[in-house]
């Protein structure tokens, strides 16, 4: 058993990216229920967690992450006990800063040897899934100080939910387009160029680094 947690333990990247994808598969199905907010807000206390763990892992200076980590968890349950909505706007800006600096983190760890493990092959999905959820977070903020900042086709009145935001996120940052939701507000056009610069970036980063890696393979 302690065999089986230690080389668990060895692959940080893949439980951040693990809870990630669980995260987005349930968020359809827990939308309608009572208390859905505050289970979104369980998520990304344990998200963040596994963010400060991997960062801990990673060349990155850890006591940046516990500063940016403690008051985003602290402000998520003030949410939770309260349900005042400024509370989980500064939670949400937080988290966003939190899932750059541990995507800055991830990337520093892929890079610091010029061996590709599986655990940096695992990093490499998982700071795509951290940058779409940084911004994610970024729009929901911005949808809450401006109001009507992103919508959509259907029902374009409304605040969009978090699988939109989400599914905004990962098409700007794929580049693949976004479909029926619009970013309306200069802020969140802002933010989306910004995304696409840095999606892009990302990109040609991680295949560069692969043809790199790959032609010293062969040379050695």
């Amino acid at each position: 058993m302690q065999r089986t947690i230690q080389k668990l333990s060895s692959y940080p990247a893949a439980f951040l990216l693990l809870m990630q994808t669980l995260s987005i598969i349930l968020h359809p199905f827990l939308e309608t229920a009572q208390y859905h907010q505050a289970i979104f807000s369980c998520f990304n206390i344990i998200t963040l967690l596994l963010a400060v763990w991997v960062i801990n892992r990673s060349p990155a200076i850890n006591w940046v992450a516990w500063a940016l980590a403690a008051p985003a968890i602290l402000l998520t349950i003030l949410f939770v006990l309260k349900e005042n909505n400024q509370y989980l706007i500064w939670a949400q800006a937080i988290e966003s800063i939190m899932y750059f600096y541990t995507a800055i983190g991830l990337v520093m760890y892929m890079f610091n040897d010029h061996i590709i493990t599986r655990d940096e092959l695992y990093a490499s999905a998982a700071t795509f899934t951290v940058l779409a959820w940084g911004f994610a977070l970024a729009y929901s903020v911005c949808q809450q100080i401006y109001p009507g900042s992103i919508t959509g086709a259907v029902n374009p009145e409304q605040a969009r939910t978090w699988v939109d935001l989400i599914f905004v996120s990962f098409s700007i940052l794929s580049s693949t387009g976004y479909g029926d939701i619009m970013l309306v507000h200069p802020v969140a056009k802002v933010i989306g160029t910004i995304q696409m610069f840095i999606g892009l970036m990302y990109m040609a980063l991680i295949v560069s680094r692969l043809i790199s890696l790959t032609a010293l393979v062969r040379k050695g």
